[in-house]
Formats: C-alpha cells, sequence, structure tokens
C-alpha cells in the first residue's frame, strides 16, 4: 500500500469518533493553524436541496469572471479531492497528502481529536487561505447551526429549499429543520432564501430580521420563469434582468437552483464584485456538475442521480416526466441508507419503473435491500443483487438499445458505480487535479 493509500486510510478512521456538533471544538483547531477561515471572503450555503447544485453553480459563473474560487461542497462521488477545488480543479493528490500529514502532526502535538468532518474542514480553509483564492464557496454538511463550516465569517449566506432530512439530528418539524439552517444567518450579513414554503420563510425571515441581516426573498425579490422541456430560463431580480438563459444541467428544479444562484451573483455584485453577463450566461450554460441526472450512457440510455430524500425523489421523477416523457418506465438500480425515509421513497419510485434491482451501498448505515423488497413488490416487479457493481452489470446485460437505467438511492451508491462508467471513458476522476 503507497503512502497516500495509509493517509487517505487514516483519515477514514477518524470516522469512528462519529459526528461531534460544537463549533468550540473546530475554533480551537483552526486557531492552532492560524485561523485561515478570518482570511477568506466566503458565501456559505445551507439547505435541504439544491445547495451543492447553487454551489456549483455561482463557482462557474464566477470563474467566468476572472476569479479564482474555492469550492468546497460533500460528499464527494469518485475521491475525496472532489470536495476541496481551486478554479475547478481538485486539490492534488500529493498536496492532498501532505496537508493531511502536516495538519495530523499539528493536531496530535496539540491533543486534539478531530473527527473526520472536522479535520477536512479545517484542510479546506487553510488549503483556500494558502492558495489565496478570491472568493470561498462553501457547503455545510449536516444542518447549519452546529456544522463545522459555520466558524467562518461570510461575506454572504444563503439557504435552498428546506424538506425532511437527518430529522434525527435536525428536528421533526419544518421550522425545526430551517431554524437549524437558518443558523448560518450572520448579524448584518446578507442571506438570499430560496425556501418557498410558508414554515421555512418565516422562520427564515424572523432569524434575518434579528440578526439585521438584509434579505433576498425567492418569489419577492427575485424570481425565474422556466422553459422545460428547453434547459433555459428567463431570471427577475432587484436590479437584474436576464431573459433566455441556457443551463448546463438537466431538470425543472435545476431552474430554481439557478435563481438562487443568481440573486446571490446580484447580491455580490451590489457588494462590488465585477460579474458581467456574458460571464453569468458562460457559466450556467458550461457548468458540470456530475451525478444529478447524470447521463452516462446513451444507449441505452443509463442516468445516475443523487436523490436520497423525498425532495430530491419528487424532483427526479419530475425530471424524468420532462426529460424522457411521462410515459417512460426506467430499470431501477435503487439502495439507500438506513436513516432514510425509504417506505416513502419506494411508494414514490416504485410506480414510475419498468422493475428494480435493490442492493446495497457500503458506506455509513445501509439499508439491507431485502427490507425494501416488499415496499417495492408492491408496485413493480423487484429483486436483490446485493453488489452494486454486480447490480450494474446484471441490469446493463439486459439493456436493449432503447432501455433507460436509473441508478438512484443514495450518493454513495452513485459513489460505487460511478467508476464503472468513468473505465469506459477512460477517466479515473470526475474533475481535472490542479496542475494536470
Amino acid at each position: 500500500m503507497d503512502q497516500l493509500s495509509k493517509t487517505i486510510d487514516w483519515l477514514y478512521s477518524l470516522e469512528a469518533r462519529g459526528e461531534i456538533y460544537k463549533l468550540e471544538r473546530m475554533e480551537a483547531a483552526l486557531e492552532v493553524i492560524g485561523n485561515p477561515h478570518r482570511k477568506l471572503c466566503a458565501v456559505h450555503i445551507a439547505g435541504t436541496k439544491g445547495k451543492g447544485s447553487v454551489a456549483a453553480m455561482l463557482d462557474s459563473c464566477m470563474r467566468r469572471a476572472g476569479y479564482r474560487t474555492g469550492l468546497y461542497t460533500k460528499p464527494h462521488l469518485v475521491n475525496l479531492a472532489e470536495r476541496t477545488r481551486i478554479s475547478g480543479a481538485e486539490i492534488p493528490a500529493g498536496l492532498m497528502l501532505d496537508y493531511i500529514e502536516r495538519l495530523r502532526a499539528i493536531y496530535d502535538r496539540a491533543g486534539l481529536a478531530l473527527t473526520f468532518f472536522e479535520f477536512t474542514v479545517a484542510m479546506m480553509f487553510l488549503y483556500f487561505a494558502e492558495e489565496h483564492v478570491d472568493i470561498a464557496i462553501v457547503e455545510t454538511g449536516l444542518g447549519g447551526r452546529l456544522d463545522s463550516t459555520n466558524v467562518v465569517s461570510p461575506i454572504l449566506s444563503v439557504i435552498t429549499p428546506i424538506g425532511f432530512d437527518h430529522m434525527e439530528y435536525l428536528g421533526y418539524t419544518i421550522a425545526a429543520i430551517a431554524g437549524e439552517k437558518g443558523g448560518i444567518i450572520k448579524n448584518d450579513v446578507p442571506v438570499v432564501i430560496g425556501a418557498r414554503d410558508d414554515d421555512s420563510r418565516l422562520t427564515l425571515t424572523s432569524i434575518a430580521a434579528q440578526r439585521r441581516s438584509a434579505v433576498r426573498l425567492i418569489d419577492r425579490d427575485f424570481s425565474y420563469r422556466s422553459h422545460a422541456p428547453a434547459h433555459r430560463l428567463d431570471y427577475h431580480g432587484l436590479g437584474l434582468e436576464l431573459r433566455d438563459l441556457e443551463l448546463g444541467l438537466a431538470g425543472p428544479f435545476q431552474h430554481e437552483n439557478a435563481a438562487i444562484a443568481l440573486a446571490t451573483l446580484e447580491a455580490l455584485r451590489a457588494q462590488g464584485w465585477r460579474i458581467d453577463e456574458d460571464a453569468i450566461r458562460t457559466g450556467l450554460r458550461e457548468i458540470y456538475w456530475p451525478g444529478r441526472f447524470d447521463v452516462v450512457s446513451k444507449r441505452p440510455l443509463v442516468i445516475l442521480d443523487c436523490a436520497h430524500n423525498e425532495m430530491s425523489i419528487a424532483a427526479l421523477l419530475e425530471t424524468m416526466s420532462v426529460e424522457l416523457g411521462p410515459e417512460v418506465k426506467p430499470r431501477l438500480i435503487f439502495g439507500c441508507q438506513s436513516a432514510k425515509e425509504w417506505t416513502r421513497m419506494a411508494a414514490m419510485l416504485g410506480p414510475r419503473v419498468r422493475d428494480v434491482t435493490l442492493t446495497r451501498a457500503k458506506p455509513k448505515s445501509p439499508l439491507e435491500p431485502e427490507e425494501l423488497l416488499a415496499h417495492f413488490g408492491a408496485h413493480c416487479p423487484a429483486r436483490v443483487e446485493r453488489d452494486p457493481l454486480r447490480a450494474i452489470d446484471r441490469v446493463f446485460s439486459e439493456l436493449a438499445p432503447d432501455d433507460v437505467a436509473l441508478v438512484a438511492g443514495s450518493v454513495y451508491l452513485i459513489g460505487e458505480v460511478y467508476p464503472y462508467f468513468l473505465s469506459r471513458e477512460g477517466r479515473s476522476g470526475l474533475f481535472p487535479e490542479a496542475g494536470a
């Protein structure tokens, strides 16, 4: 085993420490390395649905505007380095090794036993600060208020639509979940709110009012008109009017994400950032964000989608109707985590697919596929193939050229099967490596 593999294995061993939601731990960890998070101009993004896509759109547009961007998202699909990118490129493997070993030595000496997520957040802040990014676009992990990224003092906060997910940590009502997500709203820092339901809007605008944060609210201060099934939309904001914007991502739900990203760009322009119309149009048109209604084979048609909760499954079903037609029933490969609302997801997906092969994505706490058999079986033929790659092989070998296959249910499942399709194209990773 090479040094990089050993070091990555050590980093993943920190997952055994679980998650600890105490920001003072993160503050202490960052103080030891010179508080790199305080040297960044950051946009901080929370939400249940769309936050990764919004972050990717912002990154794409800001890069086209000439800025050196840092982008932090989670989880990754194929390589850990995907989480931490500068100007679109992953942190180089050798440099990531150096950062991990350097921080490990510092934290061992300081007696700080960080969790996996705390360690990767510290590494991200240090990398972005030492590489002098112009702007850092930082996605929260879970929630917002106690998320390890919430030590940052952003120039702008963004909250995407709120729904039910991670209820055991965030609460069992939309208002409670919105309150946790709204924990990223800082005193006197503007916030863009993309939530459209009444409970979320009331909770988030109340937090913003208490913290004297200027709000840009969807359907009040900005709106959009979708041209679906075309990948085009019009945007109307407080000071920005853009028509017939082309979007490089499929699905009507991405038009809502684009509107939230555009409102964020508008807010940045109001702060003096130079982002012209050409940069916005090019950035949206040329965005690359894998795993979201992602076509990885055309004949037969194979789609990978990270839909893993009720909101994202609903968006996936809408996208299927728009992109494929309501009569098309794909062959589904499905696996999810045990903590998800899997009975509801089965009830939503089952009637819309021809059959399902149930599998088991390895990381975290996967649901045993046998538990899903009866729930899917009530709607469509269902079988179990526990190994995800064998499930892909089995379904792929049965597909006719005009058939459609869909893989969904877990980000981890998409991550496990993605290399199968990358290898067919002679690729090892999703993004270029910096300097490569």
